[in-house]
């Protein structure tokens, strides 16, 4: 962005002042004489506090600064397809539906999706003596340079291995332009997608990889959507794939998780949450930290966490194995542990897909087919038999038999020697046995469901037996007025 703001407009630069943003703002509000103040509105509840609690704290200098001057706020709604409140507008009673089925029907009535907002072209400069009013107001940064990774805490020798998924995801819109231009270049492979059928365990990236640069708003989802469209128009109706499963099922999915984050209190707990049924989870921290630090003892479960660790992206099916494994399928760990791990690491975490999905593959809300439970043994032979990614992520298995990866504790000791593997000594045994557990978790998940039947008929009960008592007393005093 400094670049092109340079290349466009030799004479300014993108200013950059690290802080708190409550505080920071209002001072350069001040700083720059601003009238007017643009952002993007953003779905997500912590996002939208922490921006009301911003334009609060403009105003509340401005009027202690004896009305200094009048600054107008702009906010955009283009984080998503359609606003918010669009949506709501159109559902009965003004409730987001609870099912991706009905969302669709609000969304075929919303008409045409908008085109993305017009680029900026002309950019003033900043008011004589700005700056110098901005360095002295933060004397810590007194060139507001784009900071370095270093700068931020990050370690960039982590970050050497971001590009071994087969994408690097180089910030920036440039990056993420050219990176929507080479994928609807792939016109079959755009309008055959179906997002099920794609790879967890790819060697590369097996979708669009777009999600991180939507996500940050280097691409507009609405050029995406009309890009996809364009694609759409070049082959006959009955050969495009259609949503759920296509790219633009996705970007359609994408504005229900939001709309379900947006109108959901405490979207991401499980106390305090409509959505979500209460299941009694385990605690237990030994538990947690083998599945975020690999060490589960299942190579497809070890491997998927790798990836995530170094590069900061994994498929979304992978992402399923993952978070079924460490809930209901295995572990029997809170969901909202993962998603917070997801939130730190997933250089695409967008908290309400995040909460959405972890309330999905735990059962908690969304989807309550928790007979239905990923292997984390047999889902990755499906698409990987001869156990590629495993040794990609893994490489001390990079000897080791086709025959036992995805199981390595049943190879012969014999086996394990000769690939120069030990289990239990250079790989973990299994935290748990699959096959046991999963069984033992189902029964568990059983009993939460039929625990929340029981709350909800008693309520239930409570409701109608209230009601009746109402009727009863509205009777009675019926009776005593005729006869008065």
């Amino acid at each position: 962005m400094n670049t092109k703001l340079r290349t466009n407009h030799k004479e300014q630069q993108l200013v950059v002042i690290q802080g708190k943003p409550e505080e920071v703002l209002p001072q350069v509000v001040c700083d720059l004489q601003a009238t007017d103040l643009y952002y993007e509105r953003e779905p997500a509840a912590p996002t939208r506090e922490r921006d009301g609690i911003v334009l609060e704290a403009i105003r509340t200098r401005l009027e202690k600064g004896g009305n200094l001057q009048t600054c107008s706020i702009h906010g955009y709604d283009t984080h998503t397809l359609f606003p918010m409140e669009h949506y709501l507008a159109r559902c009965k009673g003004g409730v987001a539906p609870s099912i991706y089925g009905s969302f669709t029907k609000v969304f075929h009535q919303m008409g045409p999706v908008p085109k993305e907002l017009d680029v900026v072209t002309n950019i003033p400069p900043m008011p004589t003596g700005s700056l110098a009013a901005l360095q002295k107001s933060f004397p810590d940064t007194p060139e507001f340079k784009v900071p370095s990774l270093t700068s931020l805490g990050y370690d960039e020798a982590e970050l050497e291995n971001r590009g071994k998924g087969g994408i690097a995801f180089i910030g920036g819109e440039d990056a993420g332009i050219a990176l929507l231009d080479q994928m609807m270049k792939r016109t079959t492979w755009v309008s055959t997608f179906e997002k099920p059928k794609t790879k967890p365990n790819s060697l590369t990236v097996d979708t669009t990889g777009l999600s991180p640069y939507v996500k940050h708003g280097l691409v507009s989802p609405r050029r995406f959507y009309h890009e996809l469209s364009k694609v759409y128009a070049k082959f006959p109706a009955s050969k495009v794939s259609q949503p759920p499963v296509s790219l633009h099922g996705q970007l359609m999915w994408r504005d229900y998780n939001n709309l379900m984050g947006y109108t959901t209190p405490k979207f991401d707990k499980m106390l305090g949450n409509p959505v979500a049924r209460q299941i009694p989870w385990d605690d237990d921290p030994v538990m947690l930290d083998a599945w975020v630090n690999a060490r589960t003892g299942y190579p497809f479960i070890d491997a998927i966490m790798t990836q995530l660790k170094e590069t900061g992206f994994i498929h979304h099916l992978a992402r399923h194995a993952v978070a079924c494994f460490l809930t209901r399928g295995d572990l029997w760990q809170s969901w909202e542990d993962g998603a917070a791990v997801f939130e730190e690491r997933l250089i695409d975490a967008d908290w309400s897909l995040n909460n959405f999905n972890w309330q999905w593959l735990s059962c908690t809300a969304h989807f309550y087919q928790y007979f239905r439970c990923y292997s984390p043994v047999a889902f990755g032979k499906k698409t990987d038999p001869n156990g590629d990614y495993i040794r990609k992520w893994l490489p001390k298995f990079r000897n080791f038999p086709t025959k036992y990866i995805y199981e390595p504790w049943t190879a012969p000791i014999a086996v394990q020697k000769s690939a120069g593997l030990i289990i239990g000594k250079d790989y973990p045994q299994p935290i748990v046995d699959h096959k046991t557990i999963s069984k033992s978790n189902m029964n568990r998940m059983k009993q939460a469901y039929d625990a929340a039947k029981e709350a909800q008929s008693a309520v239930a009960s409570n409701v109608t037996s209230s009601s009746a008592r109402k009727g009863e007393a509205n009777g009675g005093a019926a009776k005593k007025r005729r006869k008065t």
